[in-house]
């Protein structure tokens, strides 16, 4: 059980670090996986969420997502809204 809820919230990490940077859209991640997130895309996305997403990042390891995201939050270059883009 636990196991299965640390592949989804990877998944849900991995999820927003794709479309926070724009590697695809919400339509292409949602025919992807089903788009999990560990944010609501139903209201724009925070601060706190993206910094929700370095924590993780720099949790597991990967510098180089820490680095893209924490770039993409001082110039506030990410999607804030993925529902009316």
């Amino acid at each position: 059980m636990k196991e299965d809820n640390d592949v989804k919230y990877r998944q849900a990490m991995q999820n927003a670090y794709i479309l926070l940077t724009n590697k695809l859209s919400l339509d292409e991640v949602l025919d992807h996986n089903g788009c999990a997130l560990p944010f609501s895309i139903e209201e724009d996305v925070t601060d706190e969420d993206v910094e929700g997403v370095i924590e993780y990042f720099c949790k597991v390891e990967e510098f180089e997502k820490c680095a893209e995201l924490k770039k993409l939050k001082e110039t506030q270059k990410y999607n804030k809204n993925f529902i009316n883009l």
